[in-house]
């Protein structure tokens, strides 16, 4: 019985020093190199003049490879896919990855070591961003585990010391498709930098249905009406969010042909004018029921090209209604006489 009892004791005292040799080696490997939350708050992985800089990217995750430079005298929508596809980029995207990265919050700093890079997956990272300034100095991402109980992860950033565990950017890396980094937008509107909007029907040359400037931050029509603010930001919304449903940015010999002959001869013009003086004309096809190579089913459609990229945009014909706004109902509504 004693024998018993002894050799219980001994293998309970044998799991307590197993306990206790794995939470030494644990504080060891995973102590934080750095952990006065002073110092912490002190540290800036990105500051926005580092990304300012920054003219191509190239993201790495599970749904394949894709590179981005960016256009500098493209105010609206500076960034351009370059692979897989040469297609406008989803510059929001961009602009929200940026955000996170230069106010990003350090939580904590761990030693390089092995096993960090494992427990935290950056020997086989979820995503791996690689960001190259005008310079040609690269900077490399590695992009581990994502914490969901706190939306954090653990970063390894090319150059510095350290595997970082920081808040979770605001877009997703891992899960990034191309449907999500392709500009979806056709009309790419900033109402902090348009200065003039105008649209024409049949050539650019014609006198507009609809012209409108903005002025000391108010919006004017051609005779120099004040119109309502809100009602010209309600308008451009609604133009910024047409979708396509179909986008044709390789097109066969045949699709060329019968975009080039529609872009020609097109039935409205949209011009829209940045403070910078950049000018995106979008020029919108008549009415069409079919496309080489595309199934239309004997539905109406128009064709949208742009300017600044060779991309054209398939759109249902009950979205034309868009381009017949007229500066009148832009107006402020009158205000009532005060009673006397």
């Amino acid at each position: 019985m004693n024998k018993r009892k002894l050799i219980s004791n001994l293998i309970l005292l044998c799991f307590f020093l197993l306990v206790g040799v794995a939470a030494l080696l644990t504080d060891i490997f995973q102590n934080p190199l750095k952990n006065n939350s002073k110092v912490i708050e002190q540290v800036r992985l990105f500051t926005n003049n580092d990304l300012s800089t920054v003219n191509k990217i190239v993201l790495k995750n599970k749904s394949g490879e894709y590179a981005f430079e960016r256009d500098p005298n493209n105010q609206i929508s500076p960034w351009h896919m370059t692979a897989p596809r040469d297609i406008s980029a989803n510059s929001v995207f961009i602009d929200k990855l940026f955000t996170s990265l230069s106010f990003s919050k350090v939580k904590k700093i761990f030693p390089e070591e092995k096993i960090n890079y494992s427990n935290f997956s950056l020997d086989k990272p979820t995503s791996t961003l690689t960001l190259i300034d005008q310079t040609g100095k690269t900077t490399t991402i590695l992009v581990g585990l994502m914490n969901t109980i706190d939306n954090s992860t653990y970063l390894k950033i090319s150059g510095k010391s350290g595997i970082f565990h920081v808040d979770a950017p605001s877009v997703s890396l891992e899960n990034a498709t191309i449907v999500d980094l392709v500009e979806s937008q056709i009309i790419s509107i900033d109402l902090e930098t348009i200065l003039s909007f105008r649209i024409t029907h049949g050539s650019k040359k014609s006198t507009p249905s609809l012209e409108i400037k903005k002025k000391n931050e108010n919006w004017y029509d051609r005779e120099n009406n004040l119109l309502s603010t809100d009602k010209i930001d309600d308008y451009l919304n609604e133009l910024s969010a047409l979708k396509s449903t179909f986008i044709v940015d390789k097109p066969t010999d045949a699709q060329k042909r019968q975009i080039s002959s529609l872009s020609r001869n097109p039935a409205i013009v949209i011009s829209v004018e940045d403070n910078k003086g950049h000018v995106i004309d979008y020029n919108i096809s008549s009415v069409i029921k079919d496309f080489s190579d595309i199934d239309l089913k004997n539905e109406e459609y128009f064709i949208v090209t742009i300017s600044n990229n060779n991309t054209a945009y398939i759109v249902k014909k009950s979205f034309l209604e868009l381009f017949s706004r007229k500066a009148e109902s832009l107006k402020p509504v009158p205000q009532a006489p005060v009673a006397q």
